[in-house]
């Protein structure tokens, strides 16, 4: 039995003992003495030795008295002893059954914790097997494009011909006070971020001995706080007399404005509170800057010494881009004309941005339209592959058969220049006006562009 129990029947026990000793006392006390009897007493010795004892019981009894009050005494403080083991002995109980609750609740809490535990182990299994799938899909896409382009080059077929590799050969050299190369190439390997550019004479121009009227340029906007590179693709009106000379002093000027603007231009680009009207703002001013430096090319030669800007008319695309590693890269796309920013992703060439969404829009020029420039922001992801080109190029990569061709050349890769300049002066049909173009390689992270690298 529990210490408890025992407490409880000491105390009864306890109980019925001072129940019966106060039951003795009483009757002792009600008990009546020996009255002599009504005869004369005599004082003879029995008599004598009689009252004796009788007073001796008496005070046997009256001593017992005392000594049964005393042991009352001693048993109410057992009783209140004992009934203060008992309330203590109740209060270790409730105490128990307090501690006995809270593990309980502490159990109960570390269960619904090791079930979460198990939840997320099991969510992040299956992140990882996504991840691991994600991988594999992406490297057999890698191995499909690395044998499409195999297929491409070692085959007969197709629009390019034989070798089709090999870059159209001029036959004659250009013409007029405006000549310049037949072709260009630049280029640079920026960590995660590769861009090559190059602009090629059209066929019709080498046909008819005319010079190349567009320009390029990559230039690393220093001027912004934020890393960024420019790049700009302008093309020259082919009845233009000065368009080759306007077209280089475009894109010179646009990175000459960029510079000027460069830390306005970096607030609204990349800064928390960017102004969308704001930075339109500045982009009409800093195409204005471009348009007066355009018209000094020309200056005296129109009605009244004027600049005469049918002689220098430009359609300009620029690209701002953001450097660094990062999983989503900024862009601000910009430009007055036609002409036009693709994407490449997952092997498909897609129409991003044109400065002119309306047929009327597309026919706008520099110097005289600067004040009517579109713009646009958008992000690539890793693997992505941006083109800024002029109208004929744009062409030639959105048609379905020499686009994929393309696709399959530039799809992850890192082309050399001369590569780079070779594919796009490819001896393929086309309209025959002067290929311009800048590509931009978004690989993320600097290490993916030198694993990509050829």
């Amino acid at each position: 039995m529990t210490t408890t129990t025992w407490l409880i029947i000491l105390l009864v026990l306890s109980v019925v003992a001072n129940i019966a000793l106060t039951a003795r006392l009483t009757v002792l006390r009600r008990r009546p003495l020996p009255l002599p009897p009504a005869a004369t007493v005599r004082d003879s010795p029995q008599t004598l030795h009689a009252l004796e004892s009788t007073r001796l019981e008496l005070e046997q009894a009256r001593q017992a008295a005392d000594h049964a009050t005393g042991l009352m005494q001693g048993r109410d403080l057992e009783l209140g002893r004992v009934r203060g083991m008992l309330t203590e002995a109740q209060a270790r109980a409730a105490d128990a059954a307090a501690a006995a609750q809270e593990a309980l609740a502490l159990r109960k809490e570390r269960e619904g914790l090791l079930t979460r535990l198990r939840e997320r182990e099991e969510e992040v299994r299956l992140r990882s097997r996504e991840r691991d799938d994600t991988q594999a899909q992406a490297l057999a896409r890698i191995h499909e494009l690395e044998r499409r382009l195999a297929d491409a080059e070692a085959g007969a077929e197709g629009p390019l011909g034989p070798e089709p590799v090999s870059p159209a050969i001029p036959r004659q050299l250009p013409l007029g006070r405006d000549t310049t190369a037949d072709s260009s190439v630049d280029g640079a390997d920026l960590g995660p971020v590769v861009v090559r550019a190059a602009s090629a004479r059209g066929d019709r121009a080498r046909h008819d001995g005319e010079h190349r009227r567009d320009a390029v340029l990559l230039r690393f906007a220093e001027e912004i706080p934020t890393p960024t590179l420019l790049s700009a693709v302008a093309a020259g009106s082919p009845r233009g007399r000065w368009s080759q000379s306007a077209a280089d002093r475009a894109c010179r000027s646009l990175a000459a404005q960029v510079g000027r603007y460069g830390e306005s231009l970096g607030r609204e680009l990349y800064g928390p509170g960017g102004d969308d009207g704001a930075l339109g703002a500045l982009l009409r001013t800093a195409l204005q800057g471009v348009a007066h430096s355009m018209r000094l090319v020309t200056r005296g030669e129109g009605p009244g010494g004027e600049a005469d800007d049918a002689a220098i008319e430009v359609a300009l695309t620029g690209l701002l881009t953001r450097l660094g590693d990062g999983r989503e890269r900024e862009h601000l796309v910009f430009g007055v004309g036609d002409g036009a920013l693709l994407r490449l992703r997952d092997g498909a060439w897609s129409a991003e941005f044109t400065p002119g969404e309306s047929a009327p829009e597309r026919t706008l020029r520099l110097p005289a339209d600067a004040a009517r420039v579109g713009w646009a922001r958008l992000t690539t992801l890793p693997g992505d592959v941006l083109a800024v080109c002029s109208p004929p190029m744009a062409e030639l990569l959105l048609r379905e058969d020499v686009g994929s061709w393309f696709a399959a050349r530039w799809a992850g890769r890192q082309p050399y220049l001369t590569s780079f300049l070779s594919e796009v002066n490819a001896p393929v049909r086309s309209t025959g006006g002067d290929r311009s173009v800048v590509c931009l390689w978004d690989f993320g992270d600097a290490r993916d562009a030198r694993s990509a690298s050829r």
